[in-house]
Order: C-alpha cells, then sequence, then structure tokens
C-alpha cells in the first residue's frame, strides 16, 4: 500500500470511528497484531470489518467485551440508553 493511500484509509476510517487493529491490540497490550491478539479476537467474536482487513468498529468491540465480561445491557429492557457513568458503575460490577 503505498503512503497515499494509507493515509487516505486512516482519513476514512477517522471519519467513520473505525480503530485500527494495530491500536486495538496495543491498547490492549499485545505487542501487535499477532497470533495472541487475533486468538484473543476470534475467542470473543470480534471480527474486522467486512471488507476493510484490519479495521474494527468501536461498537461491536465494546459490545463483546461487555458479553464476555457478563454485562447486561439494562437499558435494552426500559428502552433508554445508559449514561456514561451507569455503564461504567456496570463495568466495575457497581450496580
Amino acid at each position: 500500500m503505498s503512503n497515499r493511500s494509507t493515509i487516505l484509509a486512516h482519513t476514512f476510517a477517522d471519519m467513520i470511528g473505525l480503530i485500527p487493529g494495530a491500536d486495538l491490540a496495543e491498547a490492549w497490550g499485545y505487542s501487535g497484531t499477532n497470533n495472541a491478539f487475533r486468538d484473543f479476537c476470534a475467542k470473543h467474536r470480534i471480527t474486522p470489518v467486512p471488507g476493510r482487513p484490519g479495521w474494527y468498529d468501536p461498537h461491536l468491540v465494546r459490545r463483546r467485551l461487555n458479553e464476555a465480561q457478563g454485562l447486561n445491557d439494562t437499558a435494552a429492557d426500559t428502552g433508554r440508553q445508559l449514561s456514561l457513568t451507569e455503564q461504567r458503575r456496570q463495568r466495575r460490577g457497581a450496580v
């Protein structure tokens, strides 16, 4: 991939809010998009965006991590969206 096309790919991904796999791996403490990172993603059903290998949807990532931690979206039951504070408390187990 040329330098120009790499810049265009990052610009496009920034516009729609995608996360590059290398950044996601680094945020989770992996040294890169290695086999351990890919195994973790496969185990938790975190997949790249179709047609954009190596780019991840942050909403899917958050949903899959919440499932892995056993967190349920109680807002779905009540029909309203959880506030950021409620989401944090739920992630930390302080419901």
